[in-house]
C-alpha cells in the first residue's frame, strides 16, 4: 500500500510480535482485543497458499484492524458496550468477508465510543483512547481506536463506521485519511446499527492512496485507473468555514493559496444547508431509540448513564417528526446533486475544531466536530478527510472532500491528486510514525 510491506513480506505474527504491538499501544489504548491465536492461524494459512494464489490476492498479508461494532468471525465484538459483554461474533460482516477474501489479516479489534454514539475517545468498557501524536489530546470518535491504531503504526489500515462524522473526524484529529463511501454502496450486514438512515461503514488509512487500494480490493478487485483523473473543478463550500477555529482557517487559506498558485479552477458554493441539517440529524437520531429501546428496557444498567439518557431523550420524538426529517433528507440530497452540476469536488474544513485535551472540551464539542461532516451522511454523497497541514501548535488539520453520489473511485483518485499537491507545496509534515511490523 505505502511501501511498508510487499506481498512476499507476510509477517509471522509470533507471540513476541503481538506482545510488542500491545506494548506499543500502552498509553494510547487503541486496541480492545488482540487476536493472538486467530491471526497467527490465518497468517499460516495464507503462507501455505501456492505462489500463484498469493499473487492473486490484492491484500495478501496486509494488516487491517476492525472496529468493535463490525463482526469478525469467532472474535469478541461488543460495540464498545457492556450490553454485549462476552459476545462472540459467529460470522464475518460483509465488509470483513470481502477483505478476508482479498488476503487481509485482522490482528486486532479497536476501541470505540459506546454503541458508536460519540465524537471522542471515551470508552465504556476500557481506558479512554488517546491520540498517538500527543497522548494529552483526544483522537476523535467514535472510530477512535481505529484512527489511533493507524496513526500509531500498529496496522496499515482499519475499518470504522460513520453516522455523523465518526470516521472523518478522528482521521482529522490523528492526521490520517478517513473515507466514507456513498450511502448503501457497501453492505452493512454484520454491523451494529445506530441510526440506519445515516450509518456508513468505511476506511481509515495513512493516505488516500492506501484507501484506494483497499477500495479496489473490496469492490471485486477492480484495478486502479490507468491514467490520473483530470484536474477537478473544486467548489469551495464557504458555509463550512464559518465559526471554525482561527488556526484551521489559517491552514485552509494556505491550501486555497496553493490551489490558486497551481491554477486550479475553484467555484464559490454559497450554501445554507447547515441550518437545515441540524433538525434533520436530531430527528433521525431518534432511530437509535427504535434500534436500542428493547436493550434500554431489558438491561438499563448495562448502558452508561450518559448513553441511556441520550436514548431516552430520543424516545419522545414523534414518528411524524422522523417522517418529516426523511422528506427533508431527500430534498437535501437533491440540492447536493444540483451543486455537483457546477463542480467535481466540494472542499471545506473537516471540522471546526482540532484535537483537544479531554478537559478542554465544551458542551459544543460534538457540534464542532460533526457539523461539516454530517451533511454527506444526510445526503449520502461520498466523502473523505485528508490531512492538509498543521496548526501553530502542531495539531493536524483535515480538509473534507465530497463528490457526486456513486463517484467514490473518482473521489479517491482526486484525493490522491490533492495529497500530491499538498506534498508538492510543502503544506504538510509527514508524521514520523513507522509501521509496526
Amino acid at each position: 500500500m505505502t511501501g511498508h510491506l510487499r506481498h512476499a513480506d507476510l509477517p509471522a505474527f509470533t507471540r513476541t510480535e503481538l506482545a510488542r504491538m500491545q506494548a506499543r499501544d500502552a498509553g494510547v489504548h487503541a486496541l480492545r482485543h488482540v487476536r493472538h491465536a486467530a491471526v497467527t492461524q490465518d497468517a499460516q494459512a495464507l503462507a501455505r497458499l501456492a505462489e500463484q494464489q498469493r499473487a492473486a490476492l490484492p491484500l495478501y498479508g496486509l494488516n487491517i484492524a476492525v472496529k468493535d461494532n463490525i463482526d469478525l468471525a469467532n472474535t469478541p465484538i461488543q460495540g464498545g458496550s457492556r450490553l454485549f459483554a462476552g459476545r462472540i461474533a459467529a460470522h464475518d460482516a460483509w465488509i470483513t468477508a470481502r477483505l478476508r477474501a482479498a488476503g487481509a489479516l485482522f490482528p486486532a479489534v479497536t476501541s470505540m465510543c459506546e454503541l458508536a454514539w460519540g465524537t471522542t475517545g471515551e470508552n465504556a468498557v476500557g481506558p479512554r483512547t488517546r491520540n498517538p501524536l500527543d497522548t494529552r489530546l483526544d483522537p476523535g470518535g467514535s472510530s477512535s481506536g481505529s484512527a489511533a491504531a493507524v496513526a500509531n503504526g500498529l496496522v496499515l489500515a482499519a475499518l470504522g463506521t460513520d453516522t455523523a462524522c465518526s470516521i472523518r473526524f478522528p482521521a482529522h484529529c490523528c492526521g490520517i485519511a478517513g473515507f466514507k463511501p456513498t450511502a448503501k454502496r457497501w453492505d452493512m450486514a454484520g454491523i451494529m446499527p445506530l441510526v440506519p438512515s445515516l450509518d456508513h461503514v468505511g476506511l481509515l488509512a495513512r493516505t488516500a492512496r492506501d484507501a484506494l487500494h483497499l477500495f479496489h480490493a473490496i469492490e471485486h478487485g477492480t484495478p486502479p485507473a490507468a491514467h490520473p483523473p483530470h484536474t477537478p473543478r473544486i467548489g469551495i463550500r464557504w458555509e463550512g468555514f464559518e465559526n471554525c477555529d482561527a488556526s484551521i482557517i489559517k491552514v485552509m487559506n494556505q491550501l486555497l493559496s496553493a490551489l490558486r498558485e497551481e491554477g486550479v479552477m475553484t467555484v464559490n458554493c454559497a450554501t445554507t444547508l447547515h441550518a437545515r441539517t441540524l433538525p434533520v440529524t436530531g430527528a433521525l437520531f431518534a432511530e437509535s431509540w427504535l434500534v436500542w429501546r428493547n436493550a434500554v428496557h431489558k438491561s438499563p444498567d448495562a448502558l452508561s448513564p450518559t448513553l441511556r439518557e441520550r436514548l431516552l431523550r430520543k424516545s419522545s420524538v414523534p414518528f411524524s417528526e422522523i417522517e418529516d426529517a426523511r422528506r427533508e433528507q431527500a430534498a437535501i440530497r437533491a440540492d447536493m446533486d444540483r451543486i455537483f452540476e457546477t463542480c467535481d469536488l466540494l472542499l471545506e474544513p473537516t471540522a471546526q475544531v482540532t484535537a483537544l485535551p479531554p478537559d478542554d472540551m465544551t458542551a459544543e464539542h460534538p457540534m464542532l466536530a460533526s457539523r461539516n461532516c454530517t451533511l454527506t451522511n444526510i445526503s449520502g454523497h461520498p466523502s473523505i478527510s485528508i490531512p492538509c497541514g498543521e496548526d501553530d501548535a502542531g495539531h493536524p488539520v483535515g480538509v473534507l472532500l465530497s463528490a457526486r453520489r456513486g463517484n467514490d473511485r473518482l473521489l479517491l483518485e482526486q484525493a490522491i491528486w490533492l495529497e500530491d499537491l499538498i506534498a508538492r507545496q510543502g503544506l504538510r509534515r509527514v508524521f514520523p510514525v513507522s509501521y509496526f511490523f
